[in-house]
Parts: C-alpha cells; structure tokens; sequence
C-alpha cells in the first residue's frame, strides 16, 4: 500500500462543530469536536491544547475507504 499526505487535493476531511450546549460537552456549540474522514465517516475527538493528540493517523477508516492510506508527513517518515 502507497502511502498518501493528508494534504492531498484528493483527500477530504472535515472537522465537525460540537452542535450541543456546554453544559453536554464542555464545548460551544460551533467549537471543533471531531476530525472526520469525509468518505467513511470515521471520527476520532479533538483534544484541547492541553492533550493535543489528534492526528489524521487515529483515524479509525472502514477497511474498504479508499482513504485508508492517508496519513500524515510524521507517520510516513516515523514509522514507513
């Protein structure tokens, strides 16, 4: 499997607002709260400034989205 960068016109993601009071998630409603995979709809929680882990590498994609492959310049030269 070739690996692709996130950065990619190709490649589409978006971040979700929380769309819920703060007194459900901490969180305004139009703050971020997710980072998503537009093709599969994998999520994963965007951490605060404190605990700032979210990468496009916890993604959890389905096993057949074509954007399985997609990771970040950190990862590639990391761990491929």
């Amino acid at each position: 499997m070739s690996l692709r960068s996130f950065a990619s016109p190709k490649t589409h993601f978006r971040i979700v607002q929380s769309g819920s009071p703060p007194s459900v998630d901490g969180l305004a409603i139009t703050e971020p709260k997710f980072l998503e995979c537009a093709e599969c709809g994998a999520r994963v929680r965007i951490d605060g400034p404190d605990g700032h882990t979210t990468t496009i590498d916890n993604l959890p994609h389905e096993r057949d989205c074509g954007q399985r492959d997609v990771v970040s310049q950190y990862f590639e030269e990391t761990f491929a």
